[in-house]
């Protein structure tokens, strides 16, 4: 017998888009706390197949002139040659799973399925489980699934060992609260599990993940990064997010606070740990909003950090920025971070995008970072079922205005996508902007499509497709060149033309 076969294995498959890399942090939680049971985990990951012949994610930010071409790819990167599912079928057949987990999200909900399809095909009698944020918050799409058997509700944690314990010791196993469990015909709708406190997890297992997936881009080259979670959730309610609809869901079953953080003490530890066992040339912390901490843990944060030296990132957003907070995350090691604008029209942005941030905090904001020479990522979207090209304009000026107080600000642009759980998913629907009612292969596009998804003209689709592929032309440009880059918009050979032309000059 194979000797990956002496324990009893739990698969967990990961499907994700094209060379975008990097720590799943859920999945490594599930694994800590599987082996802390006693069972072995193996990751399949589609993270470097190119299944589609697709623009990978780095590529595409680059040709959007949202980033720097990354120059050391070829040293960590290897895309694969051979075919997924043959690999898929290797792995099945060297670990033979009776369990197999998988992770979804929206974008990648039809390729999740159709690895589903192939476990089922070789492994009959394998029990598949969906989990992640779309099964949570769609779990009677996913439970009809001919190809899924479970659907776990909510954080795993806790319940995925349980089930696994359950199965491997043939006990009945339809009641585990935030499992959807379908057996013999019938579904089986467990009541939500209670949330953990994540103080009492263990570490993230890193160590299933091959090697590549920890190198990420930073201003044009790959790093080794480490995720640290130092919070679980969002404090915030944005209308395009999915958060409010988790915490309503959390409030509403009584299962305790979605929005949860980290002790610092023990995200100290946890840095160490992953710093000891990974040695990182960066650290990514993956809080929502990382500067929403207090005084105390922000204090320990910077002493303890001043002992590390590894340069770090986050996100947070503008409102949490100070003088004195940035000035001190710069002198312990912050290289970079994000920040969500998402629209240039304050009055949109807070009656829309439920976001109350206003444009004089965003200004303020930039002018710290601008004083302190600190660089950052401005997350922005189109397309948002209301707006129009005018209002889209206020954007980029917005950008615009900030890109010239600060030339180390990087404005990225997204498509507008209406996922489910979110509160501009219904305001999409009940204003007939989804291609249908029913679930349909809408979601097989995502943010990095520059297609917008929604039932626009098809002359107002095209305006957005070029105004997309345009947007850093017009942050970056004199507005001189405004009238030669609304040309660069258009799709035909004079507009390409015009779009390399005004490339070269940036």
């Amino acid at each position: 017998m194979d000797q990956s076969q002496d324990k009893n294995t739990v698969l967990i498959i990961y499907p994700a888009t094209f060379k975008f890399p990097g720590l799943h942090i859920g999945i490594a939680s599930l694994s800590s706390g599987l082996k802390e049971k006693g069972y072995q985990v193996k990751v399949f990951d589609t993270v470097f197949y190119d299944l589609l012949g697709e623009q990978d994610w780095n590529k595409l930010r680059s040709d959007r002139l949202m980033s720097k071409k990354i120059v050391n790819e070829d040293e960590h990167w290897k895309v694969k040659t051979t075919d997924m599912k043959e690999d898929l079928i290797k792995v099945l057949d060297e670990y033979q799973p009776k369990i197999v987990g998988i992770s979804m999200t929206e974008p990648v909900y039809d390729l999740g399925l159709q690895l589903s399809r192939i476990v089922k095909q070789h492994c009959k009698d394998a029990i598949v489980i969906a989990g992640g944020v779309f099964p949570t918050l769609s779990p009677d799409i996913v439970i009809k699934e001919d190809s899924i058997d479970v659907v776990c509700v909510g954080e795993g944690e806790m319940t995925l060992p349980e089930l696994c314990d359950r199965i491997y010791q043939k006990k009945y196993f339809t009641d585990i609260p935030g499992m959807w469990v379908k057996n013999s015909g019938k579904i089986y709708k467990n009541s939500p599990a209670k949330l953990q406190d994540i103080n009492n997890l263990p570490h993230p297992d890193f160590s299933v993940f091959d090697e590549p997936i920890f190198y990420k881009a930073m201003q044009g080259r790959l790093y080794k990064m480490v995720n640290i979670e130092t919070s679980r959730g969002c404090p915030y309610n944005c209308s395009y997010c999915a958060s409010p609809e988790l915490k309503s869901f959390s409030f509403k079953n009584d299962i305790g606070s979605y929005y949860r953080n980290l002790d610092m003490e023990r995200v100290i530890e946890q840095l160490h740990y992953q710093i000891g066992k990974h040695s990182p040339e960066f650290i990514y912390f993956s809080s929502e909003t990382f500067l929403a901490m207090s005084k105390k843990d922000f204090d320990m944060f910077v002493e303890e950090y001043r002992k590390i030296k590894i340069p770090f990132w986050f996100q947070t957003r503008f409102e949490t920025i100070t003088e004195e907070r940035i000035k001190a995350l710069k002198e312990v090691g912050m290289f970079w971070l994000t920040l969500g604008i998402e629209h240039g029209n304050e009055d949109f942005r807070k009656k829309i995008l439920k976001r109350g941030c206003t444009t004089n905090s965003i200004i303020e904001g930039a002018n710290i970072l601008s004083k302190l020479n600190v660089g950052a990522s401005l997350n922005n979207m189109m397309g948002f079922p209301f707006e129009n090209r005018e209002l889209i304009f206020e954007t980029i000026k917005l950008n615009k205005k900030l890109f010239e107080m600060n030339n180390k600000f990087e404005s990225n642009i997204f498509m507008f996508v209406p996922y489910r759980g979110t509160e501009l998913y219904e305001i999409c629907r009940k204003n007939g902007l989804l291609p249908q009612e029913d679930y349909s292969a809408a979601h097989t596009l995502n943010s990095l499509s520059d297609e917008s998804t929604l039932n626009f003209t098809e002359e107002y689709k095209r305006e957005l497709k070029g105004l997309l592929k345009t947007f850093n032309l017009y942050i970056k440009l004199p507005e001189k060149y405004w009238p030669e880059i609304k040309i660069a918009e258009r799709s035909d050979e004079e507009g390409s033309s015009a779009f390399n032309r005004l490339s070269q000059l940036l």
